[in-house]
């Protein structure tokens, strides 16, 4: 057999760090191979991918054992750029590998570099464009994109290439779920040609389980487990314990193991119908459910009236948006890529300025305003964390903010070791913080925040590089603040199952404009309103959706409510 990627015996340690980020690895990854790579944050993913494009040893400094070859080829014999003709990496960060002043150029530099003729650079470059939903944007400064939109350029630069092997660390974690899926699908059809051999790490495995040969569970630097998708679903509760996130289907099988052992746990929602329709029958009427309670909400806190935002280069992102955010609401904000979310947000604590129409905050016009005065109230957490850290500690970044405040050392301490107890950085307060995991340095940028005391918390992508586990924790952690503290929490998502789970209202945007706003067990019903901002409900709720003709009720939000329904029709039978 031939093989793409082979590691014999592999440890590495990155200099400075006692803890080994890598461990007796041993893989090989056949031609062709679709491979998914998925486990708790920081278990050494990707540290995995730095090794297979020559970044480990040639880039990152540490001690490397054992055996690295690419196509037969010894990492170590070989050039980063030698390696990159073969290997193409898409960054966890993919603003850090956007270096051109124009996507057109971003996509056409590695073609060029390797001598391919200018009319076919220009064919590739549209192709890969088109495919990854950025046709027309092809004179935009690629760090004038959202956060999604860089991720497209960033692959799209790196299939203009042709590599052999994508190398691709979360290429969709900043994605809407249908851009999401549609990419995922893409990436399947190309190794399925047999044009390249896929490695991708990700924590979606709805998405991706479906569409990949082989799942590898890394954790704290190990593969733990290994082998076929189907084979894997059927120890959905180890999977748990590891802090990853199963397909929401999957999950309603094993919690309905207990009345019948022989059920196979579905990938895909197809499946998931024709599995838990057997055990049903149709004609049934719909349950009666009680009302959704409402949610009290407080005095009005932030206004915008007829809010427009052109960035200097002529971008149109709001375009006469009205929005009211209350006292104690837990509200989320969703669309598309390039919708106009982030923007939205930034204009809560001064980042941005309205073009046109205003924006108050606790009374407060937010053009007047000092951003270190709106901040005092409105803390904004980034969706690259990066963008906000600044000190050479964690210890010192949690400090930064409430000293900057002159709150006394004695709270200022009791704060911190309540935060980051709260958020589990106890153990990295004397790190740096760009030492740590993505997903790490995320809950550094939010801590940082809290020890400020902010009434309102805005956090764009607050589960961007987290595995399951900790999203859960950080999300239960936003619905404490929210719930036993009073504060108002906004956030970005594209993880519709956090939308379901924890928000109270939902804001949908498209193109610049609030396209509904609601409660977000009515917003999710509205599944072909939803999917022309590239957006679906969770699987979970479309499942129900679908098995409607069973009696289950159409806006099912979470699996334990699915299992709660389905007893009761089976109850029935």
């Amino acid at each position: 057999m031939s093989y793409s990627v082979v590691l014999e015996n592999v440890n590495y340690n990155y200099t400075g760090s006692a803890k080994p980020a890598l461990k007796n690895i041993n893989l090989k990854i056949s031609k062709g191979e679709r491979v998914m790579v998925t486990g708790p944050s920081g278990a050494g993913k990707t540290t995995l991918c730095r090794c297979l494009n020559g970044l480990i040893p040639h880039y990152f400094r540490g001690k490397l054992e054992g055996k690295v070859a690419i196509d037969s080829v010894d990492t170590r014999s070989t050039t980063i750029s030698a390696l990159s003709h073969s290997v193409g990496l898409l960054f966890q960060d993919p603003s850090s590998q956007l270096v051109c002043p124009t996507v057109i150029d971003e996509v056409a530099f590695g073609p060029e570099n390797y001598g391919v003729p200018p009319v076919e650079i220009r064919t590739r470059a549209e192709e890969c464009l088109k495919s990854v939903r950025l046709g027309g944007y092809e004179e935009r400064n690629p760090h004038s994109l959202s956060g999604g939109e860089q991720q497209a350029c960033a692959l799209a630069a790196i299939m203009a290439m042709r590599p052999e092997i994508y190398v691709l660390d979360e290429p969709t974690s900043n994605l809407d779920p249908i851009g999401s899926s549609q990419i995922l699908n893409l990436l399947a059809g190309m190794s399925k040609e047999g044009k390249a051999t896929m490695i991708i790490v990700e924590h979606k495995m709805e998405e991706l389980l479906p569409v990949v040969d082989r799942l590898i569970v890394m954790n704290d630097g190990e593969i733990v487990l290994e082998g076929s998708p189907r084979n894997l679903l059927e120890n959905v509760d180890a999977m748990q314990k590891m802090g990853l996130k199963p397909p929401q289907v999957a999950l309603l099988a094993a919690k309905l193991k207990g009345r019948d052992p022989s059920i196979v746990p579905p990938m895909t929602l197809e499946e998931a119908v024709e599995t838990f329709s057997k055990l049903l029958k149709s004609g049934k009427s719909a349950l009666e459910r009680k009302p959704s309670q409402g949610v009290d909400r407080g005095e009005k806190i932030i206004e915008a009236r007829d809010l427009w935002h052109i960035y200097p280069n002529g971008t149109v992102a709001l375009k006469g948006v009205d929005l009211d955010i209350y006292a104690g609401e837990f509200v989320a904000v969703i669309g598309q890529n390039g919708s106009g979310k982030t923007t939205l947000v930034k204009h809560f604590n001064g980042l941005l300025r309205a073009t046109k129409g205003n924006v108050t905050v606790f009374g407060i016009n937010a053009a007047k305003a000092s951003i270190s005065e709106l901040s005092k109230r409105v803390g904004y957490c980034f969706q690259n964390p990066d963008h906000q850290i600044c000190c050479e500690s964690v210890q010192k970044e949690l400090e930064f903010g409430p000293t900057n405040l002159t709150v006394p050392i004695e709270e200022i301490q009791r704060r911190v070791s309540e935060v980051a107890k709260a958020v589990g950085l106890e153990s990295v307060l004397s790190e740096n913080p760009f030492s740590l995991s993505k997903g790490e340095r995320q809950r550094v940028a939010v801590a940082s925040l809290l020890t400020m005391k902010p009434e309102v918390l805005v956090v764009d992508e607050p589960t961007t590089g987290q595995d399951y586990r900790m999203s859960r924790e950080m999300m239960d952690f936003y619905k404490k603040l929210n719930v036993e503290e009073g504060k108002t929490i906004v956030v970005i998502t594209h993880d519709m199952n956090i939308a379901a789970e924890y928000a109270h209202r939902v804001v949908v945007l498209r193109e610049g404009r609030i396209l509904v706003d609601g409660p977000t067990r009515e917003i999710f019903t509205k599944t072909d309103l939803l999917e022309t901002t590239y957006l679906n409900p969770p699987q979970i709720t479309r499942l129900g959706q679908m098995l409607s003709e069973y009696g289950f009720p159409r806006d099912i939000l979470t699996v334990d409510e699915m299992y709660e329904v389905m007893s009761e029709l089976l109850r029935g039978d």
